[in-house]
C-alpha cells in the first residue's frame, strides 16, 4: 500500500506482450471514449430534464450499456499494468519468490474465470440475438452490449494469461 498512485507504465519487450499491451491500452482509450459520451448525455439529458421537463429518451439504459461496455475495456489495461486490486494483507510477510507464485496463481485464476466470461458472453450473444431481446424504451438489441464486452473479457483471459506465465517465469530469488 505504500507505492505510488501512479506507477510507471512499463511495456513488455517480447513481441505478444507489446501487443497485447498495444490492444489493452486500445480497449482501455476506446472505453474512455464510450464513458465520456457517456456523460456527455447525461449532463445533456439532465439539462433538458431541467430546463424543458423532458429527459433524453432511454437515458438510463444508455448509461447502463457504455457503462458496462467501458468497464470491460478497461480491464484488460488493468491487468497489463498490474493495476488491479491486490488484497496482500496476508502475503506481506512471505519471500519475494512465494508472493510472486501466488501472483502468478491468481493471474491464471483471473485467466480462466475470463475466459469463461468470454465464452458464455459469446453464447449469450448468439441466444439474445435469435431470440430478439431488446431495451424496454429505446428498442436496441441487447445482443449489442454483449457483442462489445465479449472482445474485452477474451483480451483480459490473454493478459492474464500473459501476466500469469511473464509471474511464473522472472520469480526473484
Amino acid at each position: 500500500m505504500s507505492e505510488p498512485i501512479a506507477t510507471p507504465v512499463c511495456a513488455p519487450q517480447d513481441p505478444i506482450g507489446r501487443s497485447l499491451f498495444f490492444l489493452s491500452r486500445t480497449f482501455a482509450a476506446t472505453g474512455g471514449l464510450v464513458l465520456v459520451a457517456v456523460s456527455i448525455m447525461s449532463v445533456f439529458s439532465i439539462a433538458s430534464r431541467a430546463l424543458t421537463g423532458n429527459a433524453v429518451l432511454g437515458d438510463f439504459e444508455l448509461v447502463q450499456i457504455g457503462s458496462a461496455v467501458a468497464v470491460a475495456a478497461f480491464l484488460p489495461w488493468g491487468q497489463m499494468r498490474g493495476s488491479h486490486v491486490f488484497v496482500d494483507f496476508f502475503t506481506t510477510g512471505l519471500r519475494p519468490c512465494m508472493r510472486a507464485r501466488l501472483d502468478g496463481l491468481g493471474a491464471l485464476l483471473l485467466a480462466i474465470c475470463a475466459a469463461i466470461v468470454a465464452w458464455r458472453m459469446t453464447i449469450g450473444t448468439v441466444d439474445l440475438r435469435a431470440s430478439s431481446e431488446t431495451s424496454m424504451l429505446l428498442g436496441v438489441p441487447t445482443w449489442y452490449a454483449y457483442m462489445l464486452m465479449s472482445p474485452s473479457f477474451a483480451l483480459l483471459a490473454a493478459t492474464a494469461f500473459y501476466t500469469s506465465s511473464r509471474k511464473f517465469r522472472e520469480q526473484p530469488a
